[in-house]
C-alpha cells in the first residue's frame, strides 16, 4: 500500500513538474501567441496591411487660398472591421517571437490601437498640411504593456487593462500584423 502511495504522489509531482515547464513559445518568427486562462494558446492571425493617403480635397476647391487649408493623412490600414481573433477585457498575456531578445522590446515590436471606420481598420502615420505642418507617429507603442524575456528567442508581453476595441501587433515587417479584438 505504501508503494502505492509512494508512486502515486512521484507521478503527481511529475505531471506538476511537466505543467509548469510547459513552453509557449510561437514556432516562427514573427508570430504571437496569447496565453488563455486556461493555459493554452491562440496563435494571433496575421493580416496583409497597405498604406493609404486620403486628402480633405480644400485643395481642388477653384478659390484662392483653400489649397492651404489641405490635409492629406497616411494610413495603415487593415481589411475588415474585426479580428477574428477576440480576447476578454482585462489582462492579456503574449508571448512574441522576435528572434532575439537582446534587444529593447520598445525597439523590437509595437502594440497600437486601430480606428474603425466602416470596413477597415486603420491606424494614423503621419497627417500634412501647408499651414498645419507635417506631425508623423514614429512609435507603434501606443498600448501601454510590460515586457520581459522569454525563452532564447522571444518576449512576454503583459496588457494590464486591455480596453474593447481592434489592436495590432507588428514585429518584423510593416505590410503584416498579428491582429485581435477585445470585447
Amino acid at each position: 500500500m505504501k508503494k502505492k502511495l509512494f508512486l502515486m504522489m512521484l507521478v503527481a509531482m511529475a505531471m506538476s513538474a511537466f505543467a509548469q515547464s510547459k513552453n509557449f513559445e510561437p514556432e516562427f518568427i514573427g508570430q504571437v501567441v496569447v496565453i488563455n486562462a486556461d493555459s493554452t494558446t491562440t496563435l494571433l492571425q496575421k493580416e496583409q496591411t497597405s498604406i493609404k493617403s486620403s486628402s480633405s480635397k480644400f485643395g481642388m476647391i477653384p478659390i484662392p487660398g483653400t489649397g492651404f487649408l489641405d490635409k492629406t493623412k497616411v494610413n495603415l490600414t487593415v481589411k475588415g472591421a474585426e479580428s477574428k481573433t477576440v480576447l476578454p477585457k482585462g489582462r492579456l498575456t503574449f508571448v512574441i517571437k522576435t528572434g532575439d531578445n537582446k534587444k529593447d522590446p520598445k525597439d523590437v515590436f509595437g502594440i497600437f490601437q486601430f480606428e474603425v471606420k466602416k470596413s477597415k481598420r486603420q491606424y494614423q502615420l503621419a497627417e500634412a498640411g501647408v499651414l498645419s505642418g507635417v506631425k508623423s507617429t514614429m512609435t507603434f507603442n501606443t498600448v501601454p504593456s510590460e515586457a520581459k524575456k522569454y525563452g532564447e528567442d522571444c518576449y512576454l508581453v503583459v496588457i494590464e487593462n486591455a480596453e474593447p476595441g481592434q489592436y495590432a501587433i507588428i514585429t518584423t515587417d510593416i505590410s503584416q500584423v498579428s491582429t485581435f479584438g477585445v470585447k
